[in-house]
């Protein structure tokens, strides 16, 4: 069953230009990290490193679009690394990138090659409808294993609570060899054209299911 995703008006009001793309991938077969995928991440990575200049990191124009929906969001970018930047910024550091598993570096991948924050879930444990909204006071057991509050931040939520957000995914439903069902989303910036979104989507798609099997629903 594909799952219904909404986009609730406490992010609307503020940022009515917010998006979110999104992949369902199911029946897959997640893996340790194939030495395929090792080597075309590693292949990116040097691109990136050969590319970019870390000084000049904030004048780029994705990161700025991003930055930008953060603010709108008021989701400090500075306090709050974006996914997509923080992994660049890594890279550029000359620190290596952490390898997890076939699906979550994909993951990282498809975020670090289009610049755009990106969360992937198991998605048999997301429980009920999902809904983008800006959290209430509370906490949650971020993917690192440590309590961080939610309150005023936004955060993709299901009948159960947060789970994810552009920044820091929730310990629920991160995805792991058993995982069988999968949840790719997109954080949009306002500056991505329908075309790009539909590009992002179908490569980030083909990726998931070339090194992890399944199907998109």
């Amino acid at each position: 069953m594909v799952l219904k995703i909404f986009i609730d008006d406490s992010i609307k009001v503020i940022a009515p230009n917010s998006r979110l793309g999104c992949v369902e991938v199911r029946g897959v077969g997640v893996k340790g990290t194939p030495a395929a995928l090792t080597h075309e991440f590693v292949e990116l990575q040097d691109r990136i490193a050969e590319t970019y200049d870390i000084a000049l990191l904030p004048e780029h124009p994705r990161i700025l679009s991003v930055r930008d929906m953060y603010r709108k969001l008021r989701f400090d970018p500075s306090r709050y690394r974006p996914a997509s930047e923080a992994l660049m910024r890594r890279v550029l550091q000359q620190k290596q990138l952490y390898f997890v598993n076939s699906a979550v570096d994909v993951n990282n991948y498809c975020s670090l090659k289009y610049l755009l924050p990106m969360g992937l879930y198991d998605a048999d444990k997301i429980e009920g409808d999902v809904v983008y909204r800006v959290a209430a006071e509370g906490s949650y057991i971020n993917i690192a294993g440590n309590e961080a509050s939610t309150e005023g931040k936004p955060f993709l939520t299901d009948s159960a609570g947060v789970f994810g957000n552009p920044t820091s995914d929730s310990r629920r439903t991160a995805v792991t060899l058993y995982t069988r069902n999968l949840l790719l989303v997109v954080y949009a910036a306002e500056e991505v054209s329908h075309d790009e979104m539909t590009e992002i989507l179908q490569f980030t798609g083909t990726m998931l299911v070339r090194f992890n099997g399944g199907q998109i629903a």
